[in-house]
């Protein structure tokens, strides 16, 4: 299974270092979650877009060729006005640019020893500045306890790293910092950590000297929490494994295309939903399914690599329908279940609807190492499928609902198996497989993420249930005299 991704990471250390560190109230962490997401965004958006101005043209999958043009836009200012907000905010800045130029370099093969301290120093920059908003750093000896934080959380997140390097079993991005290591020093990349974990370690040492002693004491057990992982004997730096990962970077053509596709399928469904719903004056979208895909759409789009390719982009895009569509449903939900406690309940019940289901979505993201939401998004798209014959029959009509729809969705989802199933039989180098013999083997064969056999499985029964879908939805429009196909 591939590594989760560096979204992952961020909330897991930001859990694990911060929370014994500084603790905080219920009501703090939702005052300050808004401008802390918000910051979170910003910050990557402005190193995709350094990352963008840097490369001489647009790499694989990635909206680098297209991102610098954001920087035009204004991120980088707003960055630099939350960033006002905070002590150091200066440093913190110059940081995500200085981490951008290194990370170029790494992914070019050309990064140099020092740029190798220099990650590990910079690989918080994002969650520093999010540590530091929404919190009040007005009390003596502040200063001395951000600094002293700071190698422990670049130790963290060399742990991390480590751990991510030693189980994964697909290829792992050479900004993976131990991944870098080995680029660089080839079998002595062990010995060559160690020697910067020391480095780090005695920062730290250094920093808890010149804090008090309640603070040290929760440094230390934060220190403790995060960085077992490097007491530990370090992976085996294999040349073949190493060499393996280095040309796997990227995606084909061919994968951004059907991503492409992947996107106008949903276009089609969603602006079919959305006129459905207010031609009908109802929803048109289940609603279980409705609350997954709403909060799916926002944590792939917004919390986890946002602006990182164009599937996240588009999902951006799809969110914003999903606001309209929840519009819809909380405007007409409650008449769909008359004289019955749901609908007198409906509106509070929609916000813990959308509170479990957020929360559920994201740490499935993490927790089932699931950076591309393969495992997320087809079970959610099985349970759409399912629910949309239920709510054919429950309706007794097909109101809210359109061969558009249904259409959009059967295309939307043949399309993003294609995609998955062009990550593992095609490379940047390879746009395209040799045969569909050998394409239709390889994908059904395949037995790691992102294509395993569960996800071929949900895919597979989803494929049949959406077909399904399409011809009782025709049934039903023919029955009711309604023309099919002039139904948008």
């Amino acid at each position: 299974m591939a590594p989760p991704i560096r979204r992952g990471t961020e909330a897991a250390i930001s859990e694990r270092m911060h929370g014994p560190v500084f603790g905080s109230s219920l009501k703090q962490q939702l005052r300050a979650t808004p401008v802390r997401l918000t910051a979170r965004y910003l910050a990557f958006a402005v190193k995709r877009a350094r990352l963008a101005a840097l490369a001489p043209e647009p790499i694989g999958g990635n909206l680098s060729g297209h991102l610098a043009e954001l920087r035009d836009a204004g991120i980088e200012k707003i960055l630099n006005r939350l960033c006002a907000r905070i002590p150091d905010g200066g440093r913190a800045q110059r940081d995500v640019t200085e981490l951008a130029d290194v990370e170029f370099a790494i992914r070019a093969g050309e990064a140099k020893p020092e740029q190798l301290r220099r990650l590990m120093e910079l690989a918080p920059s994002e969650l520093r500045i999010v540590r530091d908003l929404g919190r009040p750093w007005d009390r003596d000896g502040d200063a001395e306890l951000r600094e002293a934080l700071r190698p422990a959380e670049s130790l963290a997140y060399v742990a991390w790293d480590l751990k991510q390097y030693a189980s994964a079993t697909e290829p792992i991005k050479r900004t993976n910092i131990y991944a870098a290591f080995v680029e660089t020093y080839g079998d002595t990349a062990a010995e060559r950590i160690r020697e910067e974990v020391a480095h780090f370690e005695a920062r730290f040492e250094q920093g808890l000297r010149s804090v008090g002693v309640a603070d040290r004491e929760r440094l230390e057990r934060a220190f403790v929490l995060n960085c077992a992982p490097l007491r530990d004997a370090l992976p085996d730096p294999a040349a073949d494994r190493h060499e393996e990962r280095n040309a796997a970077e990227g995606v084909s053509s061919a994968v951004v295309l059907f991503g492409l596709l992947c996107a106008l399928g949903w276009l089609v469904a969603y602006v079919a939903i959305v006129y459905r719903g207010f031609a009908d004056q109802t929803y048109g979208v289940p609603l279980a399914a409705f609350f997954a895909n709403l909060t799916w759409e926002f944590a792939y789009g917004f919390l986890l690599d946002p602006l990182g390719d164009y599937f996240h982009t588009a999902s951006i895009a799809g969110f914003l329908v999903d606001v309209v569509i929840a519009w819809q449903v909380w405007k007409y939900g409650a008449a769909q279940f008359p004289n019955s406690t749901l609908g007198r309940y409906f509106r509070p019940l929609f916000g813990v609807c959308v509170a479990a289901a957020l929360s559920v979505n994201y740490h499935a993201f993490i927790d089932l190492a699931d950076p591309d939401g393969e495992y997320t998004g087809f079970g959610i798209n099985l349970m759409m499928s399912i629910l949309y014959l239920k709510m054919l029959e429950d309706r007794g009509s097909p109101a809210g609902q359109s061969m558009y729809i249904a259409i959009g969705k059967w295309l939307g989802t043949l399309c993003a198996w294609i995609a998955t199933a062009l990550t593992v039989t095609t490379s940047p180098q390879r746009t395209w497989p040799t045969s569909w013999s050998e394409f239709v083997r390889k994908s059904l064969g395949h037995r790691s993420y992102p294509l395993t056999p569960l996800i071929n499985v949900m895919y597979a029964w989803t494929f049949l249930l959406d077909v399904a879908y399409c011809v009782l939805l025709h049934r039903s429009l023919k029955a009711a005299g309604m023309s099919p196909w002039r139904r948008l």
